[in-house]
């Protein structure tokens, strides 16, 4: 009995094991899913995402900032040009420049009449009353023109009267940069002054009659002649 029981357990278990095994082998069983697979379908899905909402609110996404285009020079061509109807500088000059006008440049205009100080014989000094002697000035031409003796001359023109003649020739004729001695008779009065004391203003005369040049002399103060003993 014992054995037959035994016998009915196995055969129980044998059919259990066939129809578990049955069961399995009918219907196909599930794959396993692929971590890696998921990863990447999820990775392109966000971005399918991302592109659809940038499309559709284009003002949230941030551009590159963009580089501003320098100015252009540009050629002035009014400014290089003549006027209409005018001629260029290069025709009326008969030189080659291709026709546009050069800065000016400035010419030398020559002074005809002019002169200047060398000397003085004697200086400015103090003087004994009742001296007579010759004071001289050395001038030089230094304009264009020469002094003819024959038409230029010495004048007095002003402040003391301190001697006995008002006109002098010149001695020659003074060409451009040449000098010219000029010597004038002085005459001091007897009476002793102080300061300012006497002084005697000259010029040179020109063929026109104008005054081309001044000179000075002055004596700042007098000092009584010694009294003659008997």
């Amino acid at each position: 009995m014992q054995k037959n029981l035994n016998k009915t357990i196995k055969v129980a278990a044998l059919i259990a094991v066939l129809l578990v095994s049955a069961c399995s082998t009918g219907e196909p069983q599930e794959p396993t899913p692929d971590i890696n697979v998921i990863k990447t379908e999820a990775v392109q899905t966000a971005m399918v995402e991302m592109t659809v909402q940038a499309a559709l609110s284009p003002s949230e996404t941030p551009l590159p900032p963009t580089l501003t285009p320098l100015p252009t020079a540009t050629l002035n061509t009014d400014a290089t040009q003549p006027p209409a109807g005018s001629s260029s500088s290069s025709s009326s000059s008969g030189s080659s420049s291709g026709g546009t006008s050069g800065t000016a440049i400035p010419t030398w205009t020559p002074v005809v009449y002019g002169c200047e100080f060398v000397d003085q014989d004697p200086w400015d000094k103090i003087q004994m009353t009742g001296s007579i002697y010759d004071v001289v000035w050395t001038m030089r031409n230094v304009g264009s023109a020469t002094w003819s003796k024959f038409e230029y001359y010495v004048k007095w023109v002003g402040r003391d009267d301190i001697s006995p003649k008002h006109i002098y020739k010149l001695p020659h004729d003074v060409g451009p940069y040449q000098t010219v001695d000029i010597a004038v008779d002085i005459y001091i009065p007897t009476n002793p002054v102080e300061d300012p004391g006497w002084s005697t203003e000259w010029a040179i005369v020109n063929d026109n009659g104008d005054e081309i040049c001044h000179f000075y002399h002055n004596i700042p103060s007098t000092y009584p002649a010694p009294t003659a003993t008997p």
